[in-house]
């Protein structure tokens, strides 16, 4: 009997390792979809400029939009959580992505294109990364450095190949046929989800059993106080209301935003995502500004992208193995990409723009390893879903306020340089966050005392 028990304790385990493994799978093709389609139209800036013959600010900030709206539609993830599993939303999200990508190279106006693409495409892109790194923040109790690590590798290879890729596909089939190829890979995403074990008690009813109890509690408060007087019907309505609105609201997890750590963390999430925003969208156009062609640009991506794969996996081992603290690191890694871009406008070398690449790319990807590992340690795995899809919502109004200026500045100056300035001034801020943990920890003390 304890043979055949361990048996099968050891085929469970076994099954759940693999699907660990799926999970970083489904990571690193989301990751990957992510880049390839904000960097890939990126990319293809001044040829979606000069067929929509429009000024290079609006499309700009049309792809801004886009990615606010990946931002703002992450609220979503909590609640499909709830009601579908990760599973069945992450194929669906992931099926969905490609059919929309698909549909847009039918577009005839860049408002059409924002559109479809802003609607289905980023609601997609914003659940399936956000449920997947909660996901691993249950799963993985230790190695979740390294986990996450090679899950996110995923925007850094994406970041290699999207610049030639995109490039080739777009002189061989136009921008078109670039959006119907692309559609098609990001088709992949819906497999990946699929090979995720669907709901089951240990992810599901563990997890949420307290959401559920509540929403079967609701009707008891409304059935209890039907048996009151009847002067005490409408105040027990309103109480029914109120617990009805409060149940609801526990789906969107609204009460992280009252915890002090979760704007620590976030400040550097939010930072960071606008940042690498409007330097994956204007990068290509401000390189040709500076007299590098196309391909240089892509070389200089390229590049970007192969050291942030070896930083972001190297260092996700490192902090697992506990040989650096992170909130040290953390802080080199917002130094190291900050000056990487406020140093951007007097570069305008070959091999010296090369280097910058690669030192901003690495250090704003392995922030990002970082940052996962940062929130888990300040709000704990069960918060992650919440405190993810909230900080993409105000990523996203930061995006859709200020993702117009880079393009503008250029269309009044003809150069990005100050633009990139200040994009490397909202990457110092960072700094700030922690600033504020270390006010925090000195004020504790006092306050005890």
């Amino acid at each position: 009997m304890y043979n055949r028990r361990y048996f099968i304790m050891g085929r469970i385990q076994t099954g759940r390792s693999h699907q660990d493994w799926y999970a970083v799978l489904c990571l690193f093709v989301s990751y990957l979809s992510w880049v390839w389609l904000i960097k890939g139209l990126g990319v293809m800036l001044p040829t979606l400029q000069e067929q929509f013959a429009t000024q290079t600010w609006r499309v700009g900030w049309m792809l801004s939009i886009i990615t606010a709206v990946i931002c703002f539609t992450g609220l979503l993830a909590r609640p499909l959580e709830v009601m579908f599993g990760t599973r069945m939303a992450v194929t669906v999200s992931g099926f969905m992505l490609g059919v929309s990508v698909i549909i847009a190279s039918f577009s005839t106006s860049i408002v059409m294109l924002t559109s479809i693409l802003a609607l289905t495409a980023g609601t997609a892109l914003s659940v399936v990364p956000i449920l997947i790194r909660a996901l691993l923040g249950r799963r993985f109790t230790t190695n979740y450095g390294t986990a996450v690590g090679i899950g996110t590798a995923g925007g850094a290879v994406g970041m290699i190949t999207v610049g030639p890729f995109t490039q080739l596909l777009l002189d061989t089939y136009g921008w078109r046929g670039a959006l119907l190829i692309l559609g098609g890979l990001f088709m992949h995403l819906g497999v990946c989800g699929a090979l995720l074990r669907s709901a089951s008690s240990d992810e599901t009813n563990d997890s949420y059993q307290l959401v559920s109890t509540d929403a079967n509690e609701e009707p008891q408060v409304g059935l209890s106080s039907a048996e009151e007087t009847g002067n005490l019907k409408k105040s027990s309505r309103l109480s029914a209301f109120k617990d009805a609105l409060s149940a609801q609201m526990k789906h969107f997890g609204f009460s992280v935003c009252f915890k002090f750590s979760f704007w620590i963390t976030a400040v550097i999430f939010i930072c960071r995502r606008f940042v690498v925003d409007q330097w994956m969208i204007y990068f290509i156009s401000q390189a040709g500004v500076k007299d590098f062609s196309p391909y240089d640009a892509v070389t200089f991506t390229t590049a970007g992208g192969v050291g942030n794969v070896v930083t972001k996996i190297l260092l996700g081992v490192i902090v697992d193995k506990g040989l650096l603290k992170l909130r040290p690191v953390i802080a080199l890694m917002i130094t190291l990409s900050s000056s990487a871009i406020l140093i951007t406008p007097w570069i305008n070398s070959y091999w010296l723009m090369m280097v910058t690449t690669v030192v901003y790319f690495s250090s704003q990807g392995t922030l990002a390893l970082l940052n996962d590992l940062y929130t888990r340690e300040l709000l704990g795995p069960d918060l992650l879903t919440c405190a993810f899809a909230w900080m993409d919502l105000a990523s996203a109004i930061l995006s859709f306020s200020l993702g117009f200026f880079p393009g503008w500045m250029y269309d009044q100056t003809g150069s990005f340089d100050w633009a990139f300035f200040i994009i490397g001034c909202i990457s110092a801020l960072s700094l700030t966050a922690l600033l504020m943990e270390w006010v925090q920890a000195r004020c504790k003390p006092k306050q005890t005392a």
